[in-house]
């Protein structure tokens, strides 16, 4: 490889929340990514890693995102609904758009929904509540863990639930 790394956004729809899917949960892919080198020694990636900022104003990164310098935005979709405002959603298509690298990844039942509002890739993404399959034997639960909570999974253990919930 030569040139320079490529420049990697690893970012939460969840402003920093103890206990939480916080983009400290990604550290590991994080580290894992700065060791990568090419034949030469070089980095590979130059990784920055953030949650966004608090709800309520567009995210200082997201929303300017077309007109940065990264090269690639890995979104980990975490919030339950409202993540994204409609200003983040056109900047990240923009960069897409503009042939630069997205990666979107989100959890189970509803986490992550705020994606459906990604020019050409919220369509990719069911949910529970917004946008349903259109192949209705596909709408169920898909964890009977924690089935009285279509939101986030803000406690440890399997799918979010806490342990004193699992009935086996």
């Amino acid at each position: 490889m030569t040139g320079n790394p490529i420049k990697v956004l690893l970012q939460t729809t969840i402003p920093t929340t103890d206990d939480d899917w916080s983009i400290a949960r990604f550290s590991r892919l994080g580290a894992f990514l700065r060791t990568q080198r090419d034949p030469d020694g070089n980095p590979v990636f130059a990784v920055t890693m953030r949650d966004r900022n608090p709800l309520g104003a567009p995210d200082t990164v997201l929303s300017v995102i077309d007109r940065s310098y990264f090269d690639e935005l890995w979104l980990f979709a975490v919030d339950i609904g409202d993540g994204l405002t409609a200003e983040e959603c056109a900047a990240i298509s923009r960069f897409r758009a503009n042939g630069r690298g997205l990666l979107v990844t989100r959890d189970h039942m509803d986490l992550g929904s705020s994606v459906c509002s990604l020019g050409g890739v919220g369509k990719a993404h069911y949910f529970h509540t917004r946008h349903l399959d259109p192949d209705e034997r596909n709408h169920t639960i898909d964890d009977p863990y924690t089935a009285q909570n279509l939101g986030r999974s803000s406690d440890k253990g399997y799918s979010g639930a806490r342990s004193s919930d699992l009935s086996h």
